[in-house]
Protein backbone atom coordinates (compact mmCIF):
# COMPACT_ATOMS: atom_id res chain seq x y z
CA UNK A 1 0.00 0.00 0.00
CA UNK A 2 1.79 3.67 -1.11
CA UNK A 3 -0.63 6.48 1.18
CA UNK A 4 -4.40 6.01 0.01
CA UNK A 5 -3.59 3.69 -3.05
CA UNK A 6 -4.07 -0.02 -2.23
CA UNK A 7 -4.11 -1.53 -5.21
CA UNK A 8 -1.08 -0.64 -8.17
CA UNK A 9 -0.18 -2.46 -11.53
CA UNK A 10 3.21 -2.02 -13.49
CA UNK A 11 2.12 -1.34 -17.41
CA UNK A 12 4.17 -1.44 -20.75
CA UNK A 13 2.91 0.64 -23.51
CA UNK A 14 3.91 -0.28 -27.03
CA UNK A 15 3.67 1.88 -30.05
CA UNK A 16 1.83 0.63 -32.57
CA UNK A 17 2.18 3.33 -35.14
CA UNK A 18 4.11 6.56 -34.67
CA UNK A 19 3.92 8.99 -31.62
CA UNK A 20 3.77 12.11 -30.92
CA UNK A 21 3.34 13.56 -27.58
CA UNK A 22 4.56 16.93 -28.08
CA UNK A 23 6.06 19.56 -25.70
CA UNK A 24 4.22 22.38 -27.75
CA UNK A 25 7.50 24.44 -27.97
CA UNK A 26 10.36 24.47 -30.92
CA UNK A 27 14.18 23.68 -30.13
CA UNK A 28 17.18 24.55 -32.50
CA UNK A 29 16.48 21.36 -34.34
CA UNK A 30 13.09 20.40 -34.34
CA UNK A 31 9.82 22.70 -34.06
CA UNK A 32 7.29 20.61 -32.53
CA UNK A 33 9.60 17.81 -30.20
CA UNK A 34 8.87 14.91 -28.46
CA UNK A 35 8.84 14.59 -24.66
CA UNK A 36 11.83 13.73 -22.99
CA UNK A 37 12.78 12.67 -19.38
CA UNK A 38 15.74 14.50 -17.55
CA UNK A 39 18.15 12.47 -19.46
CA UNK A 40 17.17 13.14 -22.27
CA UNK A 41 14.87 10.07 -23.93
CA UNK A 42 11.82 10.09 -25.08
CA UNK A 43 9.12 9.76 -22.64
CA UNK A 44 5.22 10.32 -21.96
CA UNK A 45 4.25 12.31 -19.14
CA UNK A 46 1.59 11.42 -16.89
CA UNK A 47 -0.86 14.28 -17.56
CA UNK A 48 -0.66 13.20 -20.89
CA UNK A 49 -1.09 9.58 -20.27
CA UNK A 50 -3.91 10.30 -17.83
CA UNK A 51 -6.09 12.45 -20.28
CA UNK A 52 -5.96 9.98 -22.94
CA UNK A 53 -7.12 7.30 -20.87
CA UNK A 54 -9.84 9.35 -19.21
CA UNK A 55 -10.55 10.60 -22.73
CA UNK A 56 -10.96 7.26 -23.81
CA UNK A 57 -13.37 6.09 -20.78
CA UNK A 58 -15.45 9.40 -20.95
CA UNK A 59 -16.11 8.58 -24.89
CA UNK A 60 -16.95 4.68 -24.44
CA UNK A 61 -18.15 4.54 -20.93
CA UNK A 62 -19.53 7.86 -20.10
CA UNK A 63 -19.02 10.79 -18.34
CA UNK A 64 -19.60 8.99 -14.68
CA UNK A 65 -17.13 6.31 -15.25
CA UNK A 66 -14.48 8.77 -16.24
CA UNK A 67 -15.41 10.89 -13.31
CA UNK A 68 -15.54 8.23 -11.15
CA UNK A 69 -11.69 7.54 -12.14
CA UNK A 70 -10.51 10.62 -12.61
CA UNK A 71 -12.36 13.02 -10.73
CA UNK A 72 -15.09 15.69 -11.67
CA UNK A 73 -14.03 17.97 -15.13
CA UNK A 74 -15.96 21.00 -13.44
CA UNK A 75 -14.11 20.90 -10.32
CA UNK A 76 -10.91 20.02 -8.07
CA UNK A 77 -13.28 18.75 -5.15
CA UNK A 78 -12.47 15.21 -5.49
CA UNK A 79 -8.85 13.78 -6.04
CA UNK A 80 -8.38 11.49 -9.02
CA UNK A 81 -8.99 7.91 -7.52
CA UNK A 82 -6.80 6.51 -10.48
CA UNK A 83 -3.26 7.53 -10.12
CA UNK A 84 -0.12 7.63 -12.96
CA UNK A 85 3.96 8.06 -13.12
CA UNK A 86 5.74 9.21 -16.24
CA UNK A 87 5.86 6.52 -18.57
CA UNK A 88 9.67 5.69 -19.27
CA UNK A 89 11.49 4.36 -21.99
CA UNK A 90 12.42 0.58 -22.07
CA UNK A 91 13.58 -0.70 -25.24
CA UNK A 92 13.77 1.23 -28.96
CA UNK A 93 13.45 -0.28 -32.27
CA UNK A 94 16.72 0.19 -34.64
CA UNK A 95 18.17 -0.22 -38.35
CA UNK A 96 20.29 -2.96 -38.19
CA UNK A 97 22.43 -3.76 -41.27
CA UNK A 98 20.89 -7.08 -41.42
CA UNK A 99 17.94 -8.77 -40.04
CA UNK A 100 16.20 -4.99 -40.80
CA UNK A 101 15.69 -3.88 -37.55
CA UNK A 102 16.48 -5.20 -33.41
CA UNK A 103 15.48 -3.55 -29.91
CA UNK A 104 17.75 -1.83 -27.59
CA UNK A 105 18.07 -0.54 -23.99
CA UNK A 106 20.69 -0.26 -21.50
CA UNK A 107 21.59 -0.85 -17.79
CA UNK A 108 19.47 3.01 -17.20
CA UNK A 109 16.85 2.16 -18.42
CA UNK A 110 16.70 -1.43 -16.85
CA UNK A 111 17.26 -0.05 -13.52
CA UNK A 112 14.60 2.72 -13.52
CA UNK A 113 12.38 -0.49 -14.88
CA UNK A 114 13.65 -2.60 -11.51
CA UNK A 115 13.13 0.06 -9.52
CA UNK A 116 9.68 1.00 -10.32
CA UNK A 117 8.61 -2.76 -10.10
CA UNK A 118 10.21 -2.78 -6.30
CA UNK A 119 7.98 0.31 -6.12
CA UNK A 120 4.86 -1.80 -6.88
CA UNK A 121 6.13 -5.17 -5.68
CA UNK A 122 6.24 -6.88 -9.20
CA UNK A 123 8.80 -9.56 -8.56
CA UNK A 124 10.43 -9.84 -11.41
CA UNK A 125 11.89 -12.88 -12.71
CA UNK A 126 15.24 -14.14 -11.22
CA UNK A 127 17.24 -13.80 -14.66
CA UNK A 128 16.08 -10.53 -15.47
CA UNK A 129 16.56 -9.26 -11.73
CA UNK A 130 19.99 -11.21 -11.77
CA UNK A 131 20.80 -9.54 -15.55
CA UNK A 132 19.61 -5.93 -14.26
CA UNK A 133 21.91 -6.19 -11.35
CA UNK A 134 24.97 -7.04 -12.89
CA UNK A 135 24.29 -4.53 -15.35
CA UNK A 136 26.57 -5.93 -18.07
CA UNK A 137 26.59 -4.20 -21.26
CA UNK A 138 27.05 -5.34 -25.15
CA UNK A 139 25.21 -8.50 -24.67
CA UNK A 140 22.68 -10.44 -27.12
CA UNK A 141 21.06 -13.17 -26.95
CA UNK A 142 21.09 -14.38 -30.90
CA UNK A 143 22.99 -12.38 -33.04
CA UNK A 144 23.24 -14.63 -35.96
CA UNK A 145 19.88 -12.90 -37.69
CA UNK A 146 21.37 -9.30 -37.68
CA UNK A 147 25.05 -9.65 -37.29
CA UNK A 148 27.66 -10.44 -40.78
CA UNK A 149 31.14 -11.73 -40.57
CA UNK A 150 33.73 -9.52 -41.60
CA UNK A 151 38.08 -9.42 -40.98
CA UNK A 152 36.70 -12.86 -38.79
CA UNK A 153 34.82 -10.55 -36.28
CA UNK A 154 31.28 -10.79 -35.80
CA UNK A 155 29.79 -7.50 -36.47
CA UNK A 156 26.25 -5.84 -35.79
CA UNK A 157 25.52 -2.21 -37.51
CA UNK A 158 22.79 -0.08 -35.99
CA UNK A 159 21.84 2.84 -37.12
CA UNK A 160 24.37 3.04 -40.34
CA UNK A 161 27.07 4.35 -37.87
CA UNK A 162 27.17 2.02 -34.33
CA UNK A 163 29.48 -0.74 -34.39
CA UNK A 164 29.36 -3.91 -32.12
CA UNK A 165 31.71 -6.77 -32.65
CA UNK A 166 31.71 -10.14 -31.06
CA UNK A 167 29.15 -9.53 -28.58
CA UNK A 168 29.15 -11.64 -25.75
CA UNK A 169 26.35 -14.14 -25.87
CA UNK A 170 23.89 -13.82 -22.48
CA UNK A 171 20.20 -15.25 -21.86
CA UNK A 172 17.47 -12.25 -22.68
CA UNK A 173 15.06 -14.99 -23.59
CA UNK A 174 12.81 -14.38 -20.21
CA UNK A 175 13.26 -10.22 -20.95
CA UNK A 176 12.47 -10.62 -24.61
CA UNK A 177 9.35 -12.27 -23.71
CA UNK A 178 8.22 -10.18 -20.19
CA UNK A 179 8.38 -6.85 -23.04
CA UNK A 180 6.95 -8.84 -25.77
CA UNK A 181 9.34 -8.29 -28.17
CA UNK A 182 9.56 -10.04 -31.89
CA UNK A 183 13.03 -9.48 -32.77
CA UNK A 184 16.74 -9.96 -31.00
CA UNK A 185 17.55 -7.51 -27.85
CA UNK A 186 20.91 -5.98 -27.22
CA UNK A 187 21.54 -3.91 -24.10
CA UNK A 188 23.87 -1.46 -24.95
CA UNK A 189 26.04 1.26 -23.03
CA UNK A 190 23.84 3.92 -21.94
CA UNK A 191 25.88 6.63 -23.58
CA UNK A 192 25.55 4.73 -26.83
CA UNK A 193 21.67 3.92 -25.88
CA UNK A 194 21.27 7.93 -25.97
CA UNK A 195 22.40 8.52 -29.13
CA UNK A 196 21.09 5.54 -30.85
CA UNK A 197 17.58 6.76 -29.90
CA UNK A 198 18.13 10.10 -31.54
CA UNK A 199 19.37 8.48 -34.57
CA UNK A 200 15.88 6.05 -34.31
CA UNK A 201 13.93 8.86 -33.70
CA UNK A 202 11.12 9.84 -37.00
CA UNK A 203 11.58 13.75 -38.08
CA UNK A 204 9.21 14.60 -40.77
CA UNK A 205 8.90 18.22 -42.42
CA UNK A 206 5.16 19.01 -43.17
CA UNK A 207 3.40 22.02 -44.64
CA UNK A 208 0.01 23.49 -44.99
CA UNK A 209 -1.42 23.70 -48.41
CA UNK A 210 -3.77 26.06 -49.88
CA UNK A 211 -6.93 23.90 -50.84
CA UNK A 212 -7.88 25.94 -53.81
CA UNK A 213 -4.71 26.25 -55.54
CA UNK A 214 -2.76 23.43 -53.79
CA UNK A 215 0.38 25.50 -53.00
CA UNK A 216 2.19 26.09 -49.80
CA UNK A 217 0.72 28.62 -47.51
CA UNK A 218 2.33 28.04 -44.36
CA UNK A 219 5.35 25.63 -43.51
CA UNK A 220 7.45 24.12 -43.86
CA UNK A 221 7.93 22.56 -40.09
CA UNK A 222 9.80 19.53 -38.64
CA UNK A 223 7.87 17.44 -36.44
CA UNK A 224 8.99 14.61 -33.68
CA UNK A 225 8.22 10.96 -33.21
CA UNK A 226 8.54 8.18 -31.69
CA UNK A 227 8.85 4.82 -34.03
CA UNK A 228 6.27 2.06 -33.81
CA UNK A 229 7.46 -0.87 -31.94
CA UNK A 230 8.78 1.07 -29.02
CA UNK A 231 8.23 0.24 -25.25
CA UNK A 232 7.79 2.32 -22.53
CA UNK A 233 6.61 1.15 -19.30
CA UNK A 234 4.46 3.12 -16.18
CA UNK A 235 2.80 2.41 -13.04
CA UNK A 236 -0.72 2.91 -12.42
CA UNK A 237 -2.17 3.10 -8.56
CA UNK A 238 -5.76 2.77 -7.59
CA UNK A 239 -7.87 3.95 -4.55
CA UNK A 240 -11.12 3.32 -3.15
CA UNK A 241 -13.97 6.07 -4.75
CA UNK A 242 -14.60 8.50 -1.98
CA UNK A 243 -18.17 7.89 -0.68
CA UNK A 244 -19.33 11.75 -1.06
CA UNK A 245 -18.43 11.25 -4.84
CA UNK A 246 -20.32 8.29 -5.32
CA UNK A 247 -23.37 9.85 -3.58
CA UNK A 248 -23.10 12.37 -6.48
CA UNK A 249 -23.43 9.21 -9.01
CA UNK A 250 -26.26 7.19 -10.62
CA UNK A 251 -25.50 3.99 -9.05
CA UNK A 252 -27.51 2.03 -11.47
CA UNK A 253 -24.54 3.08 -13.95
CA UNK A 254 -22.23 2.54 -11.82
CA UNK A 255 -23.19 -1.04 -10.80
CA UNK A 256 -24.05 -1.65 -14.46
CA UNK A 257 -20.49 -0.84 -16.04
CA UNK A 258 -18.26 -1.92 -12.72
CA UNK A 259 -20.57 -5.15 -13.22
CA UNK A 260 -20.67 -5.52 -9.06
CA UNK A 261 -24.08 -5.62 -7.37
CA UNK A 262 -23.55 -3.43 -4.34
CA UNK A 263 -22.42 0.33 -4.21
CA UNK A 264 -20.50 -0.52 -0.76
CA UNK A 265 -18.56 -3.02 -2.59
CA UNK A 266 -16.15 -0.91 -4.71
CA UNK A 267 -12.88 -1.38 -3.61
CA UNK A 268 -9.47 -0.45 -5.46
CA UNK A 269 -9.38 -3.42 -6.36
CA UNK A 270 -12.43 -2.89 -8.35
CA UNK A 271 -11.46 0.15 -10.17
CA UNK A 272 -7.94 -2.06 -10.92
CA UNK A 273 -9.90 -4.91 -13.00
CA UNK A 274 -11.97 -2.72 -14.28
CA UNK A 275 -9.55 -0.61 -16.28
CA UNK A 276 -7.38 -4.22 -16.50
CA UNK A 277 -10.38 -5.10 -19.06
CA UNK A 278 -11.46 -2.16 -20.74
CA UNK A 279 -7.42 -0.87 -21.39
CA UNK A 280 -5.84 -2.64 -24.48
CA UNK A 281 -5.35 -0.06 -27.19
CA UNK A 282 -5.29 3.71 -26.98
CA UNK A 283 -4.52 6.89 -28.93
CA UNK A 284 -2.10 9.17 -27.56
CA UNK A 285 -0.90 12.61 -27.84
CA UNK A 286 -1.37 14.70 -31.36
CA UNK A 287 -2.19 13.94 -35.15
CA UNK A 288 -4.45 11.15 -34.32
CA UNK A 289 -6.62 11.76 -37.27
CA UNK A 290 -3.51 10.67 -39.66
CA UNK A 291 -2.75 7.59 -37.53
CA UNK A 292 -0.70 9.00 -35.21
CA UNK A 293 -0.36 8.00 -31.42
CA UNK A 294 -1.64 4.37 -31.27
CA UNK A 295 -0.25 2.05 -28.63
CA UNK A 296 -0.81 -1.31 -27.37
CA UNK A 297 -1.55 -1.42 -23.73
CA UNK A 298 -0.23 -5.11 -21.48
CA UNK A 299 -0.71 -5.41 -17.46
CA UNK A 300 2.79 -7.38 -16.15
CA UNK A 301 0.83 -9.79 -13.90
CA UNK A 302 2.31 -11.09 -10.74
CA UNK A 303 3.49 -14.56 -10.13
CA UNK A 304 1.02 -15.16 -7.65
CA UNK A 305 -1.65 -14.05 -10.02
CA UNK A 306 -0.15 -16.78 -12.66
CA UNK A 307 -0.50 -19.48 -10.22
CA UNK A 308 -3.81 -18.41 -9.26
CA UNK A 309 -5.13 -18.13 -12.28
CA UNK A 310 -3.72 -21.92 -13.41
CA UNK A 311 -5.24 -23.52 -10.46
CA UNK A 312 -8.64 -22.35 -10.73
CA UNK A 313 -10.37 -24.75 -12.20
CA UNK A 314 -12.72 -24.71 -15.41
Amino acid sequence: MLGKYSAHDILLIKTITNLHVGTGKGSEVVDLPIQRDNYGFPTIYSSSLKGAIKSYIYFKEGKSIAELLFGPDESGEFASTVALTDAYLLAFPARSLRGVYCYLTCPLLLRRFKEYADMVKYELDDEIKKLIEEGKTNVCDQSDAISIKSDNKEKIIINEELILENLAKKNLSNLTKTLGLDKELIIIEDDDALQQVERSLIRLTRVKLNRSSKTVESGPWTEEYVPPKTVFFTTVFYSKPPTPLLNKMDKNVLLKHLQIEDIEKIEAATIKNYLNKNLKYLIIGGHETIGSGIVELKVLSKKDEHTKEKSTPN
